[in-house]
């Protein structure tokens, strides 16, 4: 097994023992993912955060005294991205708005939580080289820039956009860009017509999708996930 460039540092916090042991044996699969700790209570929790800065925190939603929404919602958890984990779906909506990074559904998949841990590795890769986002925009294309540098994508090369908290990944075939902006601002400069949202952090264009199934599209070999209250977004014709 190759030694990964950087390490993502990571703490679990989780009342369950079985969950926690079930989220670290899926990270042990991505060297990538370093373990700082796991904890068992939210209070322990904030002291070891506030000693070592994690970069992720895997957190269950319900937890007794202080839940995991709790703790987003005053701001305790400020530089670690949440992972929020939970048996309930009806929590996904808050944890969203509270700018969780992810949501996974226990008993968490391998599957859901390999695709978890890739976006968490191109986050961290690729925001040390962010572009900003031009508000002042070309028909046609979309612009971005890194310091006095700016760089055009056309707007019709875009397969699909990805929210990733503040910052916004827009991908192409050729190439992946990760913009300081969020998915909401890039894509009121979208063409409606060709743009169509399918889940909170996902909008892809029309013309790449290649084919649409109950839960999921897929545009070449990607695919990305439908929310439930974006399905009545795909009916239309291509």
């Amino acid at each position: 097994m190759s030694t990964p460039d950087f390490y993502i540092k990571y703490v679990i916090v989780d009342d369950d023992e079985i969950d926690r042991e079930a989220v670290e044996m899926e990270s042990v699969k991505f060297p990538f993912l370093h373990k700082i700790a796991t904890c068992d209570n939210p209070v322990e929790a904030l002291e070891i955060i506030t000693r070592s800065e994690p970069d992720v925190i895997f957190l269950d939603i319900e937890m007794p005294g202080i839940s995991g929404i709790d703790l987003l919602r005053k701001k305790v958890i400020t530089t670690a991205l949440p992972v929020l984990i939970t048996s309930h779906p009806e929590y996904a909506i808050e944890g969203f708005e509270l700018e969780a990074f992810d949501y996974l559904l226990k008993p968490v998949s391998s599957e859901r939580f390999a695709n978890c841990a890739l976006r968490l590795r191109d986050f961290f890769q690729m925001r040390t080289k962010a572009y900003a986002f031009d508000a002042e925009q070309e028909n046609n294309f979309i612009i971005i820039k890194q310091g006095y540098d700016k760089y055009k994508i056309a707007i019709n090369d875009i397969l699909y956009l990805e929210a990733m908290k503040d910052y916004t990944k827009i991908v192409t075939a050729k190439q992946k860009y990760l913009v300081l902006s969020t998915l909401n601002g890039i894509i009121e400069k979208l063409p409606r017509d060709k743009f169509v949202r399918i889940h909170r952090s996902y909008v892809v264009n029309k013309n790449k999708i290649d084919t649409v199934q109950k839960n999921k599209v897929k545009i070449q070999s990607k695919e990305l996930p439908i929310g439930k209250l974006y399905r009545h977004e795909l009916s239309f014709d291509k």
